[in-house]
């Protein structure tokens, strides 16, 4: 029997998704049975139940799409050394492009909500946040070891706060659809970057300032 490649099993897992991201959406996660999915996705219930034995895991797998879409950029933007700004810049973009985005975003929101009322889906959603965590503070330790990022910042704080920006780009992209994944990307490149931050006074525009003061 011919072996079936990782890539077929990834689109499969792709459609399921995506077919139970459509029956949560038009009935919300109550009203939504495993047979529902199974009629949405056009599949046999043998093909589903391969890959999640319910609707629980279903649920937690669109809510760590949409965080653990991040990993991967993470991981390329470690071995490509690229600038710690610019890979914050593409988080949005990254969110984005996942399938039926407008969906999936809703998804993720309503599933925070859900995690806590339910405590194992809580414990499953928390692992998985904490190995996005992980791999940013991984990130910005490098920077730090490397003269990227100065060393008097905390990697895990950071690595907490630019999950928050990718947390609140889901979260404003639930309630804004329209929201631009490009902008709100240059933005929090810009805020990393420390674009945001004063620019110092020319020594002309100083003095200026000061005899006006005076007067």
């Amino acid at each position: 029997m011919p072996r079936v490649s990782d890539a077929y099993l990834a689109q499969r897992r792709e459609h399921i998704l995506a077919a139970a991201a459509t029956c949560f959406a038009r009935d919300g996660f109550h009203r939504t049975s495993m047979r529902n999915v199974i009629d949405e996705a056009g599949l046999s219930p043998g093909a589903v139940y391969r890959y999640f034995p319910g609707k629980d895991a279903i649920i937690a797998a669109i809510a760590l799409d949409a965080i653990g879409a991040v990993q991967g950029v993470v991981r390329e933007s470690i071995a490509r050394r690229r600038p710690f700004p610019e890979l914050v810049g593409d988080l949005p973009a990254t969110i984005e492009a996942m399938d039926r985005a407008d969906s999936r975003t809703r998804l993720a929101v309503q599933s925070w909500g859900e995690a806590l009322r339910d405590p194992a889906l809580g414990e499953v959603l928390q692992e998985g946040v904490d190995g996005v965590v992980d791999q940013l503070r991984e990130r910005v330790a490098l920077g730090c070891a490397e003269g990227e990022i100065p060393e008097s910042v905390d990697p895990l704080a950071t690595a907490r706060v630019v999950l928050g920006l990718v947390q609140g780009y889901i979260l404003q992209r639930a309630w804004e659809p329209e929201l631009s994944s490009a902008d709100y990307g240059r933005a929090a490149r810009d805020l990393v970057a420390g674009l945001l931050a004063p620019r110092p006074a020319r020594a002309g525009a100083a003095q200026a300032a000061e005899g006006r003061s005076m007067q």
